[in-house]
């Protein structure tokens, strides 16, 4: 029932739409016939001049329009209009001038003086009534004042309906773009637009081969007769309107801009970091952010260069059929039979030992014709045989095509990659600055650290066991996990149980690229933080690159001009709360002027929050050294944007549930805590603090 409503609104709005145009806006259809005629005429002259045909032809576009006429304040010809220039300077100077220039301010200065004497009074009396009636106190809570139900009554059976119905036709509308092209085609038609662009590119054709520059002060005479339509619905409120939505889109595509040019230069930084790296920086310097921010765009690196050596690949057999090849291996996925890249291998080695036995080895190729084509690639290297090409292609194929997360972690992270799959090749859509918000992704997987030792392990017969072969590993907190060499100097590697000495973990660290390199490139990449380097033991983190993060740079924004309007969100705001909390001191009820002041500063205070949210960034200052930290250290910026890393993409207090699990335990809080009697602690008092330093000393 509502589709046709909205179809019947969008029939009625068009026809009216069609009756405006040919009532009130019919001059700009004959104006439309003419620009074609002028075009064609332009278009002749510009063939003929280039076959140089002799034939005069009368170009009208050179000429004033029939229709529009050339009725304007500006000179008919270029002489008249610098004559009329010069007699304007003259007259701009003259002591006359000057003289009527000074009454005119005065007397609007004087009109503007009798309005003040009139609406000050008012004022003052308003605000000496309205300071009485808010200074009275009440304890009313959350009870709506008269005057504030009469306006949300009245907003409820006014504003809110219309507001609600426009919302839901504006969706009919965007769901349905035809009807919008229409409309608009008939409003460009109706305010003589399409005529001015017809009768611009018949002025191209005459000036690329006639070259009349004098003639151009005529088109532009023209130019604001055609406006002339436009300028008889069009007020100046909504050229400023339209004029601010230009210049707005304009500034949020530069600041768009801005933010991937900063996460490309993440993204070169992380790219120069060997395989494993360690963040370190005091508490609140946002190490965790960083690695957070670091692993999100190396994963999305890994699928781009996945995907980068796809298509190398595919050059190397340009006319094997991948597309059959790859919705084999799919479909392999789908039902478990290959789930890891030592299972591809397994996957194409079958096909391969199938195609040598098979006495018609064409049909075990997808119809590829070898024949014709061959089954070898010389790369100037060496000669590559076509299954050690699907081998690679394959494995490729499988880290770009898996759906789930490739980021491995102690804590949990949140991906915005979307796979968009329409039956052929899919795509990974991987934007971390999208117009609207983020919807669901994926979350990284709980790391088992038993994955990741290949020594002894916590859980002896885990089924994980060496199933992890490529991915983004992320571990905070590293140094708490593994621990340095003075807390491990007590733990023994020939223990029973399984301890950081005798798992082998530094050994995975070491070798980790071997299960995660195809096509010479390593998958597989470490990022870890901690407070400082020397929490990690020597041993692991000599293979690091350490990044000590210096400082954390202050909020700036990359959406050009808008300091403006800044100024005044935070003026609106600072203004509005301090009047708002001596008004909730005083009373306890609910106002139409609060009501309507704190709906206007919350809407410009969104605003405002919006705008930093997505265009807000700030500079990490860092430097990185070796992790034996004997060498030369580097210094470097890491850009870290709001929109990108705190979408709800992780949470800093990633073990606060240890810590909850404690306090739920317990019947006391901090208002149980004892305090001090006076300001000096007595002896019972020292004694309360279970202090290791006070005890020594009694004891």
């Amino acid at each position: 029932m509502q589709k046709k409503k909205w179809l019947i609104l969008s029939i009625c709005i068009t026809l009216i739409s069609i009756a405006l145009g040919i009532a009130y806006f019919s001059k700009s259809y004959l104006r439309l016939i003419e620009s074609i005629t002028d075009l064609w005429s332009a278009v002749r002259y510009y063939v003929y001049e280039i076959i140089g045909y002799s034939k005069e032809i009368r170009v009208s576009i050179t000429e004033y329009s029939k229709v529009m006429g050339k009725s304007i304040f500006l000179a008919d010809d270029v002489e008249e209009f610098k004559q009329d220039v010069l007699d304007y300077l003259r007259l701009l100077i003259t002591k006359d001038n000057a003289i009527g220039y000074v009454r005119k301010t005065s007397s609007s200065i004087n009109g503007i003086a009798k309005l003040g004497i009139v609406v000050f009074p008012v004022l003052c009396m308003s605000m000496v009534v309205l300071k009485r009636m808010y200074d009275t106190k009440n304890t009313n809570y959350n009870e709506d004042t008269l005057p504030l139900r009469v306006y949300k009554r009245l907003m409820s059976k006014t504003y809110e309906p219309i507001r609600k119905q426009v919302i839901e036709y504006i969706t009919y509308l965007k769901d349905r773009k035809y009807i919008l092209r229409i409309l608009t085609w008939i409003w460009l038609l109706n305010l003589n637009l399409v005529s001015i662009l017809i009768a611009g590119i018949a002025y191209y054709f005459y000036f690329a081969v006639s070259f009349d520059v004098l003639g151009i002060y005529v088109q532009l005479r023209k130019l604001i007769i055609d406006l002339k339509v436009v300028g008889r619905i069009i007020t100046w409120w909504m050229i400023v309107i339209a004029v601010y939505t230009v210049i707005d889109k304009k500034r949020r595509r530069i600041a768009d801009e801005r933010l991937r040019r900063m996460e490309s230069r993440n993204c070169g930084f992380i790219t120069e970091l060997p395989i494993v790296s360690m963040t370190v920086g005091s508490m609140g310097k946002r190490k965790t952010t960083i690695i957070t921010d670091m692993a999100l765009s190396q994963s999305v690196m890994f699928r781009q260069k996945a995907f980068e050596l796809l298509q190398k690949n595919d050059m190397k057999f340009p006319h094997f059929p991948w597309i059959s090849f790859e919705l084999d291996l799919r479909n392999c996925m789908h039902y478990g039979t290959v789930y890891n890249l030592a299972t591809v291998k397994e996957w194409v080695n079958k096909k391969r030992l199938r195609f040598e036995r098979n006495v018609c080895p064409k049909t075990k190729l997808y119809g590829y014709d070898f024949e014709r084509y061959g089954m070898t690639y010389d790369d100037g290297l060496r000669v590559w045989n076509l299954h050690e090409i699907l081998t690679t292609y394959a494995q490729l194929y499988f880290i770009y095509v898996i759906e789930s997360s490739l980021l491995v972690s102690n804590y949990s992270i949140r991906e915005d990659s979307h796979f968009l799959d329409d039956g052929n090749f899919p795509i990974w859509v991987n934007n971390f600055f999208p117009e609207q918000t983020a919807m669901e992704g994926n979350h990284a997987h709980i790391l088992d650290f038993d994955v990741l030792r290949l020594g002894k392990k916590v859980i002896e017969n885990n089924p994980k066991i060496g199933s992890f072969e490529f991915g983004v590993v992320v571990i905070s907190e590293v140094g708490k996990e593994r621990g340095n060499n003075l807390e491990l100097r007590d733990v023994k590697k020939s223990q029973e149980e399984t301890n950081q000495k005798n798992d082998l973990f530094n050994s995975w660290l070491k070798m980790c690229r071997h299960s995660a390199t195809v096509d010479n490139f390593s998958f597989v990449k470490v990022f870890t933080d901690e407070q400082r380097p020397e929490s990690w033991g020597a041993d692991a983190r000599d293979l690091c690159d350490i990044i000590h993060i210096a400082s954390s740079g202050n909020q700036r924004l990359t959406l050009p001009f808008y300091t403006i309007e800044e100024m005044i969100s935070e003026w609106a705001f600072n203004g509005f709360i301090n009047l708002y909390y001596d008004f909730r001191f005083r009373r306890g009820d609910n106002t139409l002027l609060v009501h309507i002041l704190k709906t206007i500063t919350a809407w410009i205070y969104k605003r405002n929050s919006r705008i930093y949210n997505k265009y807000g960034y700030s500079i990490s200052h860092i430097e990185k050294e070796h992790g034996t930290m004997d060498g030369k250290i580097e210094k470097k910026k890491y850009y870290v944007m709001n929109k990108k890393i705190y979408s709800r993409r992780f949470s800093t207090d990633c073990f606060s549930d240890y810590f909850n699990d404690m306090a739920k335990k317990t019947r006391v809080g901090l208002n149980d805590y004892m305090e001090y009697a006076t300001e000096k602690a007595t002896i019972d008092e020292l004694k309360e603090q279970n202090s290791y330093f006070i005890n020594s000393l009694y004891k």
